[in-house]
Formats: C-alpha cells, structure tokens, sequence
C-alpha cells in the first residue's frame, strides 16, 4: 500500500505565535484554516485569511485551491521535509467591533492593529496616538499603579509609594513599542512617557477585554492602519515608479510616495467602481464619479498569480462589506445629513425622494438583483427623475475564466499561473453593474 505523502505548515498568527499542523500534498487552504480555527478555539475566523509571501507582498490565497499553487515546486517533490510558512492575517477589516464575536479573534485583530500602528503615517492623529498607547499598556500591562507599586520594598512605606510614581511616567514601557517612530522623534521620548503614563492611569479598573475593545474602536480612525497595502508599478519596466492601493473600509485608495511622504492620487468607494480587471500583470481599474466622468487607472503588479489573488481579495472584500452593511452602516440621521449637503449639486425633486426613502425603515433592506446562478444583474427600470435607483449588486467571479479564439468562446482547461505564456493573455474581469 502506498504511503500517504504528507506536509508540515506552520501558520503564524498575527500575535507571532506559530501553530504546526500535519497535512496531505492535497490539501487545501481551507482544510488549513479549519484546522487552525480548531487550534484557537474558536468558531470562526471569517475576517481572516491564510497568505503567503510573495514578491515581498502578503497575498491572500484561494482557500479552495490546492496548497501546492502557491507554495511552489518544493511542495510535490517527495523527498521534501522542510516546513512551509502561510500567515493567518486579516483579510477583512471592520468598522464595528460587534462583528468579531469571541474573545480569541479580538486578541488576533488588535494584534494586527496593534503591529500597523507603529508604521502608521498619520500626522494629525497625535492625541490618538496617546489614547491608542495608553489603551495597549493598560491591556498589555494592566493597572499602572499596580504595575509599579508591587515591585517596591513595603517596609519602605510612604518613600517607596513616591519613588515609584516618579518611576510610573519615566521607564515602565519603551515607546518604539508603543509609538511611530516619526512621532518619537518630532515629541521626544521624555514627552510621550510623560503623557502615555499619565492617561494610562486614568484607565485603572478596565479589564483586558475591554481594553482590547477601546483600542480597537480607536484604532479604525486612522486612515492608514484598518487597510490592506499593495504595491503596483505606474509602468511594465520602471521598478522606481510605484504605487501603494489600499483597500479600505470605503473602497480603494491609490497613493505615491514622494520623499518619503505619501501623497493621495486617487480615492474612489466601491460604489464609483465600474470595473476591475487584469490580464497578466496590467492591472486596471475604471471609475466614475457623480458628475459621471470616467476615468480609466492603469498599474503592473509582480506576476500573473500576483493579479489574480489582489482580484480576489477585492470581490470577497466588497462582498464582505455587502453582506455586513447592516452592522456597519451609519445612522440614519448622518445620513440624512449628508443627502442635505448634496443638495447644491442635484435637482431637488430627485433629492426629495432620496430623503423620504432614508427616513422610512426601508433603509435597512438588502437589495441583491441578479440571477439564481449568479450571472449578470438584470437590468433595471429607471425613477421619474431618469436616474436608475439605488441597488446593491455582487457580481460573481467564480465561474470559469473566458478567452476568445478566433471569435468563439473557448474556456480555460490550464492553470494560468503554470502556463506563463498563457496567463500573460488572459484577461479576466470584474464588472459592477450597479452601484452599491
């Protein structure tokens, strides 16, 4: 009987802890993931995802792929007995931390957060940063009092209490730790100690979890750090000339780093998105604003298998926030406001029916228009005022990829990324028909 060839992953978490697991050459990322999610203890991991490193990049996998996809030749060869490396890393950020139900997933998610803070470039948040520190140390450390009272001498009494306040502020934490180092070098460490310490004592009596909880919440204000950061090249040849997509809460942002500076080129929600698509490296992304201009935005990624999983993140991502836009949706009052403040730039009849349908409790409905196989959404009939309503679309990028030969439809039979030659002229597309 022949042996059962078989591998050994091991999974690093976001907290850098490294779980081993036993798997077949057959494996697939999700018979991982359950794995892991067994590991933990948890019930589900649904805003994570297992990645790989790849071109100096994290790229998420397709969990119903085979392993060996991704982890290179080394995988099948029999006589393999190394270990592989996959990250479990977030795949989906959230803006209420009402949708990460257990205890073990809010640990892993402020892991997360808690690492992107320390290279977040956001110059205006300084008094956040001082919240975020003080909410980390009390998590981390506990009680600030309690911290540096238990190492003094009791029989000291009175003296050592004042020693140890005086200590409290000064050299109970490093702030490389807990600060940006771009923030350390325009306050100082004596400032951030100073300050840092004394909101961590005004936290005393807030247990871990909620802890974790406030730093969470906190941390989703910056605008760089509840993202997930590509890097594109502006041309096919030019290594220099690069760009960073972030995939946000909202959408997409494209920014371009300028003497070490990031300067914001585009930001576009998912609902200005008209399609997305790829063929090869070329990446594409069209958008159309309000006043219905196009634009057409055009980047290279690091290989063929390099544009096929960004695709996918950015489906499951839009799909992700779909599917919880219940739960993350503003309240219906902000968004009244805000129909109020577009009023200079549309007609007000148009603007009056907006209005009446955000006050009605309709405004909570999920609306998914399109058919019981998930092809294109059928068309919709247009309001009186001749724009087409409001819809939320998903469009499906499971079925198999398309070419066209000679005029007739023809479908893929190879894998693109193990026919370089192929994958180099395969286009594959992502296309809204509605805005969501």
């Amino acid at each position: 009987m022949r042996k059962r060839q078989v591998r050994r992953v091991c999974v690093v978490l976001s907290n850098k802890q490294r779980l081993d697991c036993i798997v077949r050459v057959s494996s697939i990322g999700r018979q991982v993931l359950d794995h892991v999610t067994l590991m933990c203890g948890v019930r589900s991991l649904q805003i994570f995802g297992l990645a790989i490193f790849l071109e100096h990049e994290y790229l998420f996998v397709d969990l119903d792929q085979n392993l060996g996809k991704y982890l290179g030749k080394e995988w099948r060869r029999t006589s393999t007995k190394g270990t592989f490396l996959l990250f479990l890393r977030v795949q989906h950020y959230v803006e209420s931390v009402e949708l990460i139900k257990d205890s073990t997933s809010q640990e892993l998610y402020y892991s997360d957060l808690r690492r992107k803070m320390l290279d977040s470039l956001c110059d205006q948040q300084e008094l956040l940063f001082l919240q975020l520190a003080a909410a980390a140390l009390q998590a981390e450390m506990g009680d600030a009092e309690e911290q540096i009272l238990g190492d003094g001498d009791e029989q000291n009494g009175k003296e050592n209490t004042i020693v140890s306040e005086k200590k409290q502020n000064q050299n109970y934490f490093l702030p490389e730790d807990y600060f940006p180092s771009w923030l350390i070098r325009h306050r100082g460490r004596d400032f951030l100690l100073r300050h840092a310490g004394a909101l961590h004592t005004t936290l005393r009596g807030l247990v871990r979890p909620r802890a974790i909880r406030r730093f969470i919440e906190d941390a989703s204000a910056l605008q760089d750090v509840p993202v997930t950061v590509y890097t594109l090249r502006q041309d096919k040849r030019d290594v220099r000339g690069c760009v960073h997509l972030a995939v946000t809460l909202k959408g997409l942002c494209v920014h371009q780093e300028v003497e070490g500076k990031l300067h914001l080129l585009y930001d576009c929600t998912w609902k200005e998105i008209h399609s997305l698509t790829f063929r090869g490296k070329r990446f594409e992304v069209q958008t159309g604003g309000r006043l219905g201009v196009v634009s057409l935005m055009v980047y290279y990624t690091a290989s063929p298998c390099h544009s096929r999983l960004l695709l996918r993140h950015l489906q499951q991502t839009h799909r992700f926030q779909l599917d919880n836009r219940g739960t993350q949706r503003p309240d219906t009052g902000a968004r009244v406001g805000q129909l109020y403040r577009e009023a200079s730039i549309c007609d007000l009849a148009w603007l009056g029916e907006r209005l009446r349908c955000a006050s009605s409790s309709s405004l909570t409905t999920y609306n998914s228009v399109y058919n019981s196989d998930h092809t294109t959404p059928k068309p919709s009939p247009r309001d009186r005022a001749g724009r087409p309503p409001v819809i939320e679309v998903e469009m499906s990028v499971d079925d198999p990829p398309e070419i066209l030969v000679d005029g007739d439809r023809e479908l893929l039979v190879d894998d693109p990324t193990q026919v370089p030659w192929l994958a180099d002229g395969l286009c594959v597309s992502w296309v809204w028909s509605g805005h969501q």
